[in-house]
């Protein structure tokens, strides 16, 4: 193997060496922590985010997690307005989801224009101005008169909503040690998918009994929400160019000023994610998955079950507890399990970390999502008109929690790759997920009608065989033999 690419591949199994810290470093990081074993080594700082409480750090890490929710929850919450829309508008039902697939590309293209700041100025006062942007795109889209200005309001929801959606593995690394990614990956991703069923689920109540004004009124009430709670947390963004590191310069505790240079260049480093093979094949493979097992299946069962049961808002909106539900369940299942496999794993292998290793817990993931789909398509196709089942939605749960398990592994190992360019890789998976959710919407409506319930499952089910499954396995093969050579003398 060559010198270069043994290296790299170094950097990824190789637990962080111990560094020579000075005494008082040592006794500071033992009464915190306990233990000297750190992944990456904290400062001596209590200021920096690996030293704050369990208590703090966790509380951070749900906002950020609500934020990325509520940027999903708005964008597909508008689902079971869509017929009063279109009538409002005196424009078609076909024009319609337009609103929600604008949002859903803008969510993966922004963030390229966010984050370079974020670098710049601190996490805390861009999710603040996030939070209030969206707050009053949302006020103004309860009182649109046309589907210009519907239209209008939401590219700019958008566009202030986009930054959370690629910070939380950010987040995750600034606050959190290397055993503890999986679980806390999995808090914001996890939020970040329910919001997708969560918001057509609640807003049918709202669109049902108040009217389609207050759906973006009840928005806007959580993004005001959203905002007070940034007023009083911290920032995590901190510099750790030596032992004992600084805090970011700050101006009446809202404006950060970090001396970042030349911060435009993790646009370009974004880019060459594409360049590492492990941040490339599960960032597809995420994308695929999320795009068959979430997005599919939102913007699908309202015209499925709705209009094949004879449903209103409300019972449509309904259908949807069962992906809230799969998706929990595959969270409580694939976080604190691959951060355990992972620890037992190391330990096996004498305190050396192969990465690939994590790979291991995304195989059921992908089991459950096959047979979820297939499921959720057979029993559609056998369901008769008028006459609701539950057996579909079944499926649909098991899809869920499949996509739930393999989102949190595959983010997880993404950003093993390299912790240190999270916010590039961050930035990477969320134009590859977003591009391909957006992409899908076009051809789903002829994908259904063409091949049936049925049919379309089947072919999903060879999509992901084909660009996820199989990439993932041949990725994980060649991590762990590339593992066992470095090893060998």
């Amino acid at each position: 193997m060559a010198d270069m690419e043994k290296g790299k591949l170094e950097e990824s199994i190789n637990i962080s060496a111990q560094v020579e810290l000075p005494a008082d470093h040592q006794d500071y990081l033992l009464k915190r922590h306990g233990t000297l074993e750190l992944d990456p080594m904290p400062t001596n700082d209590p200021n920096d985010p690996l030293n704050w409480s369990e208590l703090k750090k966790n509380s951070h890490m749900i906002l950020v997690a609500v934020q990325c929710m509520l940027a999903t929850f708005t964008a597909a919450g508008i689902v079971p307005s869509y017929e009063a829309l279109a009538e409002e508008y005196k424009t078609s039902m076909e024009s319609v989801p337009y609103f929600t697939s604008t949002m859903i590309l803008i969510f993966g293209i922004a963030p390229l224009f966010w984050l370079p700041i974020m670098e710049r100025v601190g996490r805390r006062p861009i999710l603040l101005l996030s939070a209030i942007g969206s707050m009053a795109g949302n006020i103004g889209g309860g009182f649109c008169k046309t589907y210009g200005q519907q239209m209008a309001t939401r590219v700019i929801v958008a566009l202030f909503a986009a930054p959370a959606l690629a910070v939380g593995s950010v987040v995750v690394t600034e606050m959190y040690f290397a055993h503890q990614r999986g679980t806390r990956n999995g808090w914001w991703t996890a939020l970040l998918t329910v919001g997708t069923p969560c918001g057509p689920f609640l807003m049918g109540f709202v669109q049902q009994h108040a009217g389609t004004r207050w759906v973006f009124w009840v928005f806007a009430f959580a993004n005001f929400v959203n905002a007070m709670c940034w007023l009083i947390a911290d920032e995590t963004h901190y510099l750790r160019g030596n032992l004992h590191g600084h805090s970011i310069k700050r101006f009446f505790g809202i404006i950060s000023h970090s001396p970042a240079n030349n911060e435009w260049a993790i646009v370009w480093h974004c880019a060459t994610r594409v360049t590492r093979h492990r941040v490339l094949i599960a960032s597809v493979a995420y994308g695929v998955v999320f795009t068959y097992a979430n997005v599919a299946m939102v913007v699908e069962l309202p015209q499925a079950m709705g209009r094949l049961f004879k449903l209103d808002a409300q019972t449509t909106g309904l259908q949807f507890v069962a992906l809230i539900i799969g998706t929990f369940i595959g969270e409580f299942l694939s976080g604190p399990l691959s951060d355990f496999w992972m620890k037992k794993s190391i330990k096996r292998r004498g305190n050396v970390k192969v990465i690939e290793d994590r790979l291991w817990v995304s195989y059921p993931g992908f089991i459950c999502v096959l047979l979820g789909l297939i499921v959720w398509g057979v029993m559609l196709a056998k369901a008769d008109a008028g006459h609701w089942t539950v057996k579909p939605l079944i499926g649909a749960a098991f899809a869920a929690g499949g996509n739930q398990i393999i989102t949190t592994v595959l983010v997880t190992y993404s950003v093993d790759d390299d912790f240190t360019k999270s916010v590039e890789t961050g930035l990477f998976i969320n134009v590859i997920r977003q591009t391909l959710a957006f992409i899908g919407p076009f051809y789903f409506p002829d994908m259904f009608s063409n091949l049936g319930f049925g049919g379309a499952a089947g072919l999903m089910c060879g999509l992901i065989l084909i660009a996820s499954i199989i990439p993932i396995i041949v990725c994980h093969l060649y991590g762990v033999r590339a593992a066992r050579a470095i090893k060998s003398p």
